[in-house]
């Protein structure tokens, strides 16, 4: 697992007074920081091995300005070319805020392929797969609530 903190930052806040939804995934991927690294060492963007392929996010109570809060990052899955990131948003009293979980592919960008993961990459996630204590559990996702037929 990895854990991230950061302080909620005055830009982040939008005009109903606590964190925009949006800036939820930037925190997340703050969170992802380290993930990165794993594939691109010199985070050098046109060496980049990732790519993002869905993403998902609880909002289980909001954040407020000059907050301290802390990213909880850790691996749920991992297949032949994709991996499940997981996330979750703590308060400095560990009240949770939120959920999230991010699938992410290797990817060649020059050739625009997907990639399978290299065996050392699988053995480096599968050191992340720890969840933190207490984290509630992911909503499940209905794609049919609230649409009319």
């Amino acid at each position: 697992m990895i854990t991230t903190k950061l302080p909620v930052r005055f830009v982040d806040c939008d005009a109903m007074g606590h964190v925009n939804n949006a800036v939820y995934y930037t925190y997340f991927e703050e969170g992802k920081r380290e993930i990165f690294r794993w594939f691109t060492p010199n985070m050098d963007l046109n060496d980049w091995r990732v790519i993002v392929a869905s993403t998902h996010c609880d909002y289980i109570q909001e954040i407020n300005y000059d907050e301290e809060i802390t990213i909880y990052t850790w691996i749920s899955t991992i297949s032949r070319s994709s991996f499940d990131v997981e996330h979750a948003i703590a308060g400095p009293s560990g009240n949770w805020h939120a959920r999230g979980r991010v699938t992410l592919i290797g990817y060649d960008y020059r050739t625009k392929q997907v990639v399978p993961l290299t065996e050392a990459i699988k053995g480096i996630l599968r050191q992340h797969q720890d969840v933190p204590e207490g984290v509630p559990a992911l909503r499940p996702i209905r794609m049919s609530e609230g649409i009319e037929e």
